[in-house]
């Protein structure tokens, strides 16, 4: 009986032992599963700042491809307006040059007009008597 006895003690002893030897594994296991959450939360943590800074990213290039759509439109708006107006400036270039071809002309004209009238009230003036003799 004191042999069933010792041998009970023994087995006590080694679940005893087991017990404890579960226990921290036990411990152990905790504490790295609290570790692996506090892992996983600093993760998902991160994991949102990042996401809200590629979201701001976004968000900035559809501002500044809006602006740059903007600019594009305006851009193409004053080109045109600068051809409408150069188109202008070249059709009243033209027109001022007409003008000037047709004032140089009817200057001529009337230049040409004026030494003839000029010859003949020289031949009426030679005719009239008393006039000097050359």
């Amino acid at each position: 009986m004191l042999e069933d006895l010792d041998t009970l003690a023994a087995r006590i002893g080694q679940l005893v032992q087991l017990t404890r030897q579960l226990q921290a594994e036990r411990t152990a296991l905790q504490t790295r599963l609290a570790s692996t959450e506090q892992e996983r939360n600093a993760l998902r943590d991160q994991l949102e700042r990042e996401q809200s800074a590629l979201q701001a990213t976004r968000e900035q290039v559809q501002t500044h491809t809006a602006q740059v759509e903007q600019v594009r439109a305006e851009a193409e708006q004053a080109q045109l307006a600068l051809r409408l107006e150069t188109s202008r400036h070249q059709a009243d270039a033209e027109s001022t040059r007409q003008s000037l071809l047709a004032s140089q002309t009817e200057a001529r004209r009337l230049r040409e007009a004026a030494q003839a009238a000029q010859q003949r009230i020289d031949a009426v003036l030679v005719r009239l008597p008393g006039a000097p003799q050359e």
